[in-house]
């Protein structure tokens, strides 16, 4: 999977900016919440692809230097879920000064032992968990969730029911539809059903093996959205 050229061209042009160790939640340029499905549909090749490809994104010297040049820092968290009762924790929010925090927060992600195997999808609960972690995170000029998923939500309330509840905000959920690119109706019923707010796309992949590289090029879109919107 190749990048387009837009990104790269931003990801390698960016010049890296020196924060202060302890910046004010409101210079907190992005927020972003990693919500990963470890529901039973998934085995445990491919719950590893999955953790193991987001830190494999995230140690990425394009991504890095993206995260750390924004000019406030990009803040970080992640959770795995699968049925309506399981939403846990895999790295609390962390404001991303340095690449020691970013391999920090990748460390947190290989280190976890996976849980909430043998459940349902509930994706309705998923993003109302990541909402949640949204309010529990730093004040940012804008905050993103980064849902990923291999399958439809089949337990609790579904996405539109969530979403229903919701008054109109600025928040974008984005997803990452794995195996999509095989299953064109999961695709659409993501991007119909589940992404939301300005800006907001669904990528997917082939399988969990292009996993890496596809959360690689959907982290440089997201982080650089602003650049790219104003560059068209």
């Amino acid at each position: 999977m190749n990048l387009p050229r837009v990104i790269l061209a931003f990801a390698t042009a960016v010049v890296l900016g020196c924060m202060p160790s302890q910046a004010p939640a409101d210079e907190c340029s992005l927020a972003v919440v990693f919500a990963l499905d470890v529901s039973k549909s998934m085995d445990s090749t491919e719950h590893s692809l999955q953790l193991l490809g987001l830190a494999a994104a995230l140690r990425d010297p394009a991504v890095q230097d993206v995260l750390l040049s924004q000019g406030a820092p990009v803040a970080l968290t992640a959770f795995e879920w699968s049925g309506p009762g399981y939403q846990a924790n895999l790295a609390d929010w962390m404001l991303v000064l340095t690449g020691r925090d970013i391999e920090a927060f990748a460390a947190r992600l290989t280190d976890h032992a996976r849980g909430g195997r043998s459940q349902r999808t509930g994706t309705g609960p998923a993003l109302s968990f990541a909402y949640a972690r949204l309010k529990l995170g730093p004040a940012c000029l804008r905050e993103v969730i980064d849902i990923s998923s291999d399958g439809y939500s089949n337990e609790g309330q579904s996405p539109h029911d969530f979403y229903s509840r919701l008054p109109p905000d600025a928040v974008t959920v984005n997803a990452l539809v794995v195996g999509g690119k095989r299953r064109p109706v999961l695709w659409e019923w993501f991007r119909s059903q589940v992404i939301r707010g300005p800006g907001a796309f669904a990528m997917a992949t082939e399988s969990f093996d292009d996993y890496a590289e596809a959360i690689r090029e959907k982290l440089l879109r997201e982080v650089l959205a602003p650049q790219l919107a104003e560059s068209k």
